[in-house]
């Protein structure tokens, strides 16, 4: 059983992995600089007192914060990711799981994206003695870009196809072009001018005259914050020291592996994977394993999906101790209807000495009635 959870860990690397490896996708686009943050907050709280009965009958709820960063130039780069889901009773923390990883990388030549690498990556969860820490090393191979760029450049096209603008898709090589113009925004004196670069290469393409709302409606998009999106994948391996164990065991030199993943299947998605496994070098006997699977979708301009999974096992030494693992899963719906904003919430968690799985949903909604 032991054995089974490295192998479930290799399939959804390579699962994470071809969901990128589409023939034509924003991953196609390559920046010479990256660096793209994003950080988001859930919380939901129930409370119910009737008076008919003693106490609160629910006095109950959750609270997650999901942060990702990634930073590539040339010659360095750093990836910070983190987790945590923390439920609470009469308004205080009872169960938690938190993940959290820090990645430094140096790039060791131009050719290939080999690089020599140094972080910290920590977890907890309820049910174990201690948080567990380690500090690691090693050689990785991997890069991240921003192809936001290509994202807004198909994000133009989708607005002037709706406004009957042009007729047909553009080319690849046409959506590329846009890409890259909109990627040297930095360059250009002025807003309509990068607008009329655009223009210049649809209007040479599709063999149209783009009027002024359709211009508007480039600019638009040009202009549009939160639709970030990267692309790109790093493993990593060497080894590493426990700061601290989670089961209060002595300290030992590890064996450590990691791999981070990054697409953006569709311009309105995007994916995050963070896995690691760590151990002595018996390590399929004792091992840590940790993973961390986002994505957020896009729905329409006002509505989006948020799905998180997190994991944490550990296998200890002994072979007569039962492994702990905690687990996270939750979704957040939310619309903004104009007046009235609704968000729908599930989450699932675990954690490591419960025999069940805990469930809270919620639904809330908020308008302006004057």
């Amino acid at each position: 059983m032991r054995k089974v959870w490295v192998w479930v860990l290799g399939v959804g690397l390579v699962l994470g992995t071809s969901v990128c490896a589409m023939p034509w996708s924003l991953c196609d686009y390559q920046s010479p600089e990256t660096n793209l943050t994003d950080m988001r907050l859930s919380f939901s709280y129930r409370y119910l007192d009737n008076p008919t009965a003693e106490g609160a009958e629910v006095n109950a709820g959750r609270i997650g914060v999901d942060f990702d960063q990634i930073s590539d130039s040339a010659d360095m780069g750093f990836s910070l990711s983190g987790s945590v889901e923390v439920s609470m009773v009469d308004f205080t923390p009872s169960d938690a799981l938190g993940q959290a990883a820090g990645t430094f990388r140096y790039y060791i030549t131009d050719e290939m994206p080999i690089f020599a690498f140094g972080g910290l990556e920590g977890s907890m969860t309820t049910g174990r003695l201690q948080p567990g820490v380690q500090v690691r090393a090693g050689m990785g191979y991997g890069r991240f870009s921003d192809v936001t760029p290509l994202a807004k450049a198909f994000a133009i096209q989708d607005a002037l196809l709706d406004l009957g603008a042009i007729g047909d898709a553009l080319p690849d090589d046409v959506l590329m072009g846009l890409a890259e113009a909109i990627g040297r925004i930095i360059e250009y004196e002025e807003l309509k001018d990068l607008v009329a670069d655009i223009e210049a290469q649809i209007e040479g393409t599709a063999l149209v005259e783009l009027d002024a709302r359709a211009l508007l409606s480039i600019e638009e998009e040009i202009l549009v914050v939160g639709d970030d999106r990267s692309c790109g994948w790093a493993v990593q391996g060497g080894f590493g020291y426990e700061l601290l164990d989670p089961n209060e065991e002595d300290r030992d030199l590890l064996i450590v592996a990691s791999a981070d993943v990054a697409c953006a299947p569709v311009s309105e998605g995007q994916f995050r994977l963070h896995a690691s496994v760590s151990g002595p070098f018996d390590i399929l006997e004792e091992n840590a394993l940790t993973a961390r699977a986002s994505y957020e979708h896009i729905l329409s301009e006002t509505s989006s999906l948020n799905l998180v999974y997190v994991l944490d096992r550990v296998d200890p030494s002994d072979p007569e101790a039962e492994p702990t693992a905690g687990h996270s899963a939750s979704m957040a719906l939310l619309i903004d209807l104009g007046g009235a904003d609704i968000t729908v919430q599930v989450s699932l968690t675990r954690d490591a000495e419960a025999t069940g799985w805990t469930t809270d949903i919620s639904l809330s909604a908020g308008m302006d009635l004057l």
